[in-house]
């Protein structure tokens, strides 16, 4: 098992780049504070899948090109049919260094794969830590925003106008923030219902002797986000994280935040399209937090809340007057540093998943009947450093396909879904039960492959599974 390791950072950026000559190699976090030794521990991709889950045991993809990657959206940026992969890319003092850092579009070839060497990139070099995209100007062609940090660039928004052909590669608007407001994360969303997209972003600091910042939302005016925001947060902190929902009912999308470094998530309300300055809740204890949610995970119809953290926490929805705890991962490790929710099982509940940078590794939790495992159902360790998650149907087959994104010489792994509503049917050709569905079984259970573990406890390959795969086989999976 890799046993990476990470700390905060608590040098100078300086100091790390002075010594990395005598360093081992190394991977800086999209806002710096996260450290982590990939090398010291080197491991294959290794999945266990568990029922239902439709990811096997590697990646259907590989994007080999050595990048950081802050933010991943999949979208039709082209309107082509097709869903494309945006990314949005960091950099930082890691060795060995990185030598490019600009945004990138990988355009859909068919079948699920996308370029190996993207056709879109932008035309500026800068710290993104975040990708937005959404129609900002209501063209009908999807536009880029991207959040940027580092202070690197004097600014912390762009804005990337889309057309038939994709965006422009230079940005339309460029924000006008202080350099020291780090922005790590964004969330597009009408905030005041007048039918144009607006922005909310997290922040941070610039430094240790300056860390922390306000959150901020900038409004939408004729088509493009003004270039300053309109509001600010009572509280300055670490954020990174958004999520936005109507949790109470009253017709106005409230905000989730997620807060890094012992201070605590919190949910801003939305009065009548103004969000308070100060919470409606806080989540009770501080933590780590990176990456929010809002989903109705327990099928009783008010909007749940979950944020990604050491370990993770989901807290139900008490029909819009308080939270309670519902669920808390237990997984063997935590501290994700992006976190999602999807219906990855196309049950029609939200599951969660998560990547962590320390380990690389990524979880998927399976929602069953309104009730989150504590443990992953499946999941995924890849030598580098996770990053980045998104989902989204690059094949056209109505399943969530997963990308995930890494800082190293592999940037992005695709999985495509597979349709899992019958697990055993294992062999060639897909659709029909017969006699080598049984050999690939035993083929399968002889090497202790995730494919024939299909009993609980999951993680056991007994005569449980034996008896599971007879069950399914005498009754073809209907």
């Amino acid at each position: 098992m890799r046993r990476t390791r990470w700390v905060l950072v608590t040098v100078s950026a300086g100091a790390l780049a002075a010594s990395a000559v005598a360093q081992p190699a190394f991977d800086l976090s999209e806002d710096w504070r996260e450290v982590a030794y990939p090398d010291l521990f080197p491991t294959q991709g290794v999945a266990t899948r568990g029922v239902q889950v439709p990811y096997g045991n590697g990646p259907d993809q590989e994007i080999a090109l050595r990048r950081q990657v802050g933010g991943i959206q999949v979208a039709d940026m082209n309107n082509d049919g097709l869903d494309d992969v945006v990314v949005a890319c960091y950099i930082s003092v890691s060795n060995p260094p990185y030598d490019d850092w600009r945004e990138m579009i990988f355009y859909n070839i068919g079948n699920g794969m996308i370029e190996s060497t993207p056709s879109w990139v932008s035309d500026n070099q800068s710290h993104t830590g975040d990708i937005q995209v959404g129609d900002i100007n209501n063209d009908g062609f999807l536009d880029i925003v991207t959040i940027h940090g580092g202070g690197l660039m004097p600014d912390s928004v762009r804005v990337f106008l889309g057309s038939a052909t994709g965006p422009d590669q230079t940005a339309d608007m460029v924000s006008n923030t202080d350099p020291g407001s780090w922005g790590t994360s964004g969330l597009l969303i009408d905030i005041d219902h007048d039918n144009d997209l607006d922005l909310v972003t997290t922040n941070q600091g610039h430094g240790a002797g300056d860390p922390y910042r306000p959150m901020f939302i900038w409004l939408n005016s004729a088509g493009m986000i003004i270039d300053v925001p309109y509001w600010e947060s009572v509280e300055e902190s670490i954020q990174n994280g958004l999520a936005a929902a109507d949790f109470d009912g009253d017709g106005w999308e409230d905000i989730a935040v997620a807060k890094w470094n012992n201070w605590n998530s919190a949910i801003y309300r939305n009065v009548n399209g103004v969000v308070q300055q100060t919470p409606f809740w806080t989540e009770p204890d501080n933590d780590n937090d990176k990456g929010a949610v809002f989903a109705d995970f327990d099928g009783d119809t008010w909007p749940d809340v979950a944020f990604g953290g050491n370990p993770a926490n989901m807290w139900t929805n008490n029909a819009g007057s308080s939270f309670s705890l519902m669920w808390t991962s237990d997984a063997p490790l935590q501290g994700p540093q992006d976190f999602r929710a999807a219906d990855v099982d196309n049950d029609g509940d939200l599951d969660l998943a998560e990547i962590h940078f320390s380990s690389g590794r990524i979880y998927v939790y399976l929602n069953q009947d309104g009730v989150l495992g504590d443990f992953p159902t499946w999941a995924y360790d890849a030598p580098e450093v996770g990053t980045a998650l998104a989902f989204g149907d690059l094949n056209g087959d109505e399943f969530p396909d997963m990308v995930a994104g890494y800082s190293g010489d592999v940037c992005l792994r695709v999985f495509l879904a597979t349709d899992l509503s019958c697990p055993i049917d294992l062999a060639d050709p897909q659709g029909q039960l017969d006699f080598s569905d049984l050999i690939a079984f035993l083929v399968a259970f002889s090497a202790m492959d995730s494919a024939a573990d299909l009993a609980q406890p999951f993680g056991q390959w007994d005569f449980s599974d034996v008896v599971e795969f007879l069950v399914q086989f005498d009754a073809g999976c209907l």
